[in-house]
């Protein structure tokens, strides 16, 4: 089973872990990683969302862990990746949420800790990523590239319709 630390539980990471935990598919959490706040600050905001509302799945934690649905996930607040103890906990696949680390030099330290995968929330500034859009060029993810990016929020936006627009008039 492919071991999954989540870094950044701020508004994107947050809904992602509330996903990952809600389809209950891609792996098991074993780390949630965010240099602000306390777990108990964290469980509260992983319960309520002042866009999405209420979260109905059980939400309750430790001294250093958010337990979601029953599952325990360790929370940390480190502030670089290398003090991450990713190598430790066996991490196979880290999605990263800060909106920080955004090109491939700076997500490198990932890899070097053993994670074979890193999904970039934020654009990828430097090339080094494969970047994609569902519905648009999702399918070029052969399951190879050891770095995708998820695009910027204007480019999750504006590629669906200019795709369209392509395929229907040419541009």
């Amino acid at each position: 089973m492919t071991r999954i630390a989540l870094n950044g539980l701020g508004r994107i990471g947050k809904l992602v872990l509330r996903d990952l935990i809600d389809s209950g598919a891609g792996g098991e959490i074993v780390l949630v990683n965010d240099p602000a706040g306390d777990v108990e600050q964290h469980a509260l905001l992983m319960e309520f969302d002042s866009v999405h509302g209420r979260w109905q799945t059980p939400v309750t934690h430790t001294a250093d862990s958010l337990v979601l649905n029953g599952q325990t996930i360790r929370l940390t607040h480190e502030k670089t990746i290398e003090a991450l103890p990713l190598a430790a906990m066996g991490v196979d696949l880290v999605i990263d949420c800060t909106g920080v680390f955004k090109t491939a030099a700076k997500v490198a330290p990932y890899h070097a800790a053993g994670a074979k995968k890193v999904v970039v929330s934020a654009p990828v500034k430097d090339g080094g990523a494969l970047n994609l859009v569902y519905g648009v060029n999702h399918n070029l993810y052969d399951g190879s590239q050891p770095l995708v990016t998820a695009a910027s929020c204007t480019t999750n936006c504006l590629a669906p319709v200019v795709k369209v627009i392509h395929e229907g008039l040419g541009i």
